[in-house]
């Protein structure tokens, strides 16, 4: 099992960082988006966080059981992953009601799709993760409201939104960005939860396996032979 995640770590890793490269060819090759709009998308930023876990994981191997900050910290970018392919989802499926266009390259589809359902894979299964408390899940908010505040200020100044649904021009105005906010919000939450309820499964403990117990010694076996034989011997002499 360790070796297998070994191997399926270092799979993801070099997949994530291929698709992340891909991904910015607009920025390197077209010259069609800018980069710091590129890493203003809460996906790239989740599978950037992903790609260090990875090398922090790697680097630490599978021989002992992981710090809590480091579960916690596979906790939160697992949930920031599963959310961000939930909410690709949900945009492409209404993208007729919203008058978008989404383009879905190989790169976006790895990214929203296959990485998420790695990381979900790894974290429950992956040896070495503790068990986590239920309080980190509050925890799992932190780095959203921040982007959350980030987006809103960037947003006016230079013109531009990662997502239609953090504009408010888009959205009609800022309370009803602020309801779609929230409901990413209650979804991060549930999805941390049920992370955190992973973590607190009771692990299959390994099978032992009984040795066998020893053979007798064939010198143990001569020596009761020698025995019966002298005192055979003494009782004929004695009669």
């Amino acid at each position: 099992m360790k070796v297998l995640f070994l191997v399926l770590r270092t799979a993801a890793l070099v997949t994530t960082f291929l698709a992340l490269l891909s991904r910015a060819d607009c920025v390197f090759a077209s010259g069609t988006c800018r980069a710091s709009n590129l890493l203003s998308y809460f996906t790239i930023e989740s599978n950037i966080a992903f790609v260090v876990l990875l090398v922090l994981l790697l680097a630490r191997g599978l021989h002992r059981a992981e710090r809590e900050w480091l579960t916690v910290l596979r906790a939160l970018v697992t949930a920031y992953l599963v959310v961000s392919g939930v909410t690709f989802v949900a945009l492409i499926a209404n993208a007729g009601i919203a008058d978008y266009v989404f383009l879905v390259p190989t790169s976006e589809k790895v990214l929203h799709f296959v990485v998420p359902s790695y990381a979900i894979l790894d974290f429950v299964f992956a040896p070495g993760r503790r068990r986590l408390h239920w309080n980190t899940v509050w925890v799992s908010l932190a780095f959203p409201l921040v982007y959350a505040a980030y987006t809103l200020v960037r947003g006016p100044a230079v013109g531009w939104y990662p997502y239609i649904f953090l504009d408010p021009q888009w959205a009609g105005s800022y309370s009803a960005v602020g309801v779609y906010a929230a409901v990413l919000a209650a979804l991060i939450l549930l999805v941390s939860a049920g992370l955190i309820a992973a973590s607190r499964l009771p692990r299959m403990p390994p099978r032992r396996v009984h040795p066998r117990p020893p053979a007798p010694s064939p010198t143990g076996v001569q020596d009761e032979r020698s025995v019966g034989r002298v005192a055979a011997g003494a009782g004929g002499s004695h009669g």
